[in-house]
């Protein structure tokens, strides 16, 4: 049962990277412009479009833009203690008159 948690939290972190990473492009915001000004050439399709930046881009795209925005603070965290880390025995190892 342990094993099955981690695998869903790996998947679940590896879709929140991507799919943030496919929502923070430019051809992204090319397609949601493309969305808003549709009704203006068919306005048969602002239910479509109404439905689609209420449903989906805030109820599902901003939450996921958010988890993976604390995904990468984390692992920018743990990066930062490392670096941290390899400074400390970096310079333990110089003061004791190992290699420089």
């Amino acid at each position: 049962m342990k094993a099955l948690g981690a695998a869903l939290g790996a998947l679940n972190t590896t879709l929140a990277l991507r799919l943030s990473g496919a929502f923070s492009t430019m051809g992204c915001f090319w397609a949601f412009c493309l969305l808003a000004l549709l009704p203006l050439a068919w306005p048969p399709a602002m239910p479509y479009v109404q439905f689609i930046s209420s449903a989906f881009l805030q109820l599902v795209a901003l939450p996921l833009l958010a988890v993976a925005a604390k995904i990468i603070q984390a692992q920018q965290e743990v990066h930062k203690a490392s670096l941290e880390e390899l400074h400390r025995k970096h310079d333990e190892a110089r003061s004791a008159g190992g290699p420089q």
